[in-house]
């Protein structure tokens, strides 16, 4: 523009905020007509907060909405100007009240009534513009009134496509930041998809308005963006809105200058109930980008009639005669099967309506594999764990979330049976960890060691559980005569000690220490005690906890062979362990005291 001279156009270019071109020979022009807040909220009853969805669901399918939005300095004008001063709008409170209607499958109609409800600011001027504070009371902003019509509908990975028109009428208060005073407009080209943990869309498009010279905005060019990740009724997601100024028509000229906004956004959904709320900052100098913005929102929306259809046309229809067609007029094409997940195989037949999935075996397996489910994603080992999550997809395993026990004595069973970590998904059981499946191993409960021998593969070389007895297949060492451990014997009883730690259901262990009848039975007795006083002492030094553990001392008084003969006497001297009680509570069933 020709109208202002370069004493004016200097400063202000430098300016750190939008500012407009002009000429010193006009007088100062008043802001008048500037629609001022920039959010515009979806359809009631789409997937996103702000970005409008690309398909259409319902039958016939109404939904209602409020969403409050507080901006906080939507704009910021300073000069450098001797004359100038700061001018602004420090923040803005604004009611949307939404309806929509989704229609055939195809089309989407909605409303957007937007109310001014608080905002606040300071007047002054900045070159020759002169921005007036706004109004405090509330005010009706500019009726939006739109529609889309979806020309592609989703299939598969296939994202939907759609055609949208906005238009906003001159409803609002021109004088308070909420009107344009002209109908402005917004053609867009939409596109996103719908999947049942997932959901996108983007729309690209401008939103236009008349050239005038008393607002601060004028035409622009726009982009959105937004996804949302789903886990039962919570989503979360993030929204980018971009705009850049398209040529003239503002009081701000500022050719190719742009913004931006980013919302964080979480969604909770109760049925045809949604509540949302969101927050971000605002990026760029264009009038209307706040520095941070909030919101929340409420919705509901519910089908009139069911937004799924039969699988199949009606035998009757379907059958219908070439003369009652003729009758009838052209007959009318069976409406499209319901298909939740997308992946072009009808409900009615997918075997995995609620996941995307495959509509046929893959050709090399399709001669290998009768037992294909259609509509499932593949699974080669047929665990019912598909490929895409399944850690051994080779191999016929278990979830993490519910292992196979394996076989065995309840009695002996971990606490911790039937699960297995989250990198062994789909892999073979393993409940005890050890390396060795459930269906290999000996001892499925206690962590062993490969062996030869099927009778032992999987088994501790050295201690393992049988029935009512922790037991050693070594023996614990002790200094002739005296009651202080071996150190070759501190491996011996680090397997214990670990048998211990993997078994919590046992609460309850008797420490018996036993002699041959060499020397005088009070000795032998005093010497069996206080041997098994040392085994507990070391187990509790390491980790055990002393509820668990009771020492014992029998002296020579349960001999196991012959005291007469030298190998019979080394048997006999001897520590077992055994099983006095066992707790479903864990931890919570150790208890001090005697036994019930």
């Amino acid at each position: 523009m020709a109208y202002w001279s370069a004493r004016v156009i200097a400063p202000l270019l430098a300016s750190p905020l939008l500012v407009a071109a002009a000429t010193a020979s006009m007088p100062a022009a008043a802001q008048e007509a500037t629609a001022l807040d920039r959010l515009a909220p979806a359809p009631a009853g789409d997937g996103l907060s702000t970005v409008p969805s690309a398909g259409v669901s319902g039958e016939l399918r109404p939904a209602v909405g409020l969403l409050f939005s507080y901006s906080h300095q939507p704009l910021s004008l300073r000069g450098t100007a001797p004359a100038g001063s700061v001018t602004w709008v420090g923040r803005q409170a604004i009611l949307h009240a939404l309806a929509s209607v989704e229609l055939l499958r195809r089309i989407k109609l909605d409303l957007d009534a937007p109310f001014v409800l608080e905002q606040g600011g300071a007047s002054g001027a900045l070159g020759g513009i002169r921005v007036t504070a706004p109004a405090g009371g509330a005010t009706l902003a500019d009726l939006q009134a739109g529609g889309r019509v979806t020309l592609l509908p989703q299939e598969g990975l296939r994202p939907a496509a759609a055609l949208g028109l906005s238009v906003w009428l001159p409803t609002g208060d021109e004088a308070a930041f909420a009107g344009a005073g002209a109908v402005r407009y917004a053609p867009r080209v939409i596109v996103g998809a719908e999947h049942p943990g997932f959901r996108w869309s983007a729309s690209a498009g401008g939103r236009f308005q008349k050239a005038s010279s008393d607002s601060l905005t004028g035409s622009e060019v726009l982009f959105a963006a937004g996804a949302g990740v789903r886990k039962g009724p919570l989503q979360l997601g993030s929204e980018l809105s971009v705009w850049a100024a398209a040529g003239e028509g503002s009081a701000l000229e500022v050719p190719g200058r742009a913004g931006a906004e980013l919302l964080l956004t979480a969604r909770w959904s109760l049925g045809p109930l949604t509540l949302d709320a969101g927050a971000g900052p605002g990026f760029g100098r264009l009038p209307g980008i706040p520095k941070a913005r909030f919101f929340a929102a409420l919705g509901v929306a519910a089908d009139v009639v069911p937004s799924a259809p039969p699988a199949a046309a009606p035998a009757a229809f379907a059958g219908a005669s070439a003369a009652t067609k003729g009758a009838r007029g052209a007959a009318r094409a069976a409406p499209p099967a319901a298909d939740f997940d997308g992946d072009s195989v009808p409900d009615a037949e997918d075997a995995c309506p609620r996941v995307i999935g495959e509509a046929r075996p893959p050709a090399a397996a399709a001669g290998a594999r009768p037992a294909f489910r259609r509509g499932c994603p593949p699974d080669r080992d047929d665990d019912g764990i598909y490929d895409v999550d399944d850690r051994c997809p080779d191999v016929p395993g278990v979830s993490s979330a519910a292992a196979d026990a394996g076989s065995g004595p309840a009695s002996a069973a971990p606490a911790n049976a039937g699960s297995q970590p989250a990198s062994k998904h789909g892999c073979p059981a393993d409940t005890d960890g050890d390396g060795i499946p459930n269906a290999a191993d000996a001892c499925p409960y206690e962590r062993g060691k490969p062996s030869e021998d099927p009778a032992t593969h999987g088994c501790p070389f050295a201690v393992r559980i049988e029935g009512s007895q922790i037991v050693i297949l070594q023996q614990v060492q002790f200094r002739t005569g005296r009651a202080e451990i071996e150190p070759e014997s501190f491996e011996l009883l680090s397997e214990v000690a670990a048998v211990l730690e993997e078994h919590p259901e046992i609460a309850r262990v008797a420490v018996d220490g036993h002699t041959d009848n060499q020397g005088s039975a009070q000795a032998n007795l005093s010497l069996s005690q206080r041997r098994a006083l040392a085994v507990v002492a070391w187990l509790t030094a390491h980790g055990i906890d002393a509820r668990r553990l009771e020492a014992r001392g029998f002296g020579a008084r349960r001999p196991l062979a012959d005291n007469r003969t030298r190998d019979g006497r080394a048997k006999n001297r001897r520590v077992e362990f055994q099983i006095r009680k066992r707790t479903d509570e864990g931890a919570a069933g150790w208890r001090d005291g005697p036994l019930e």
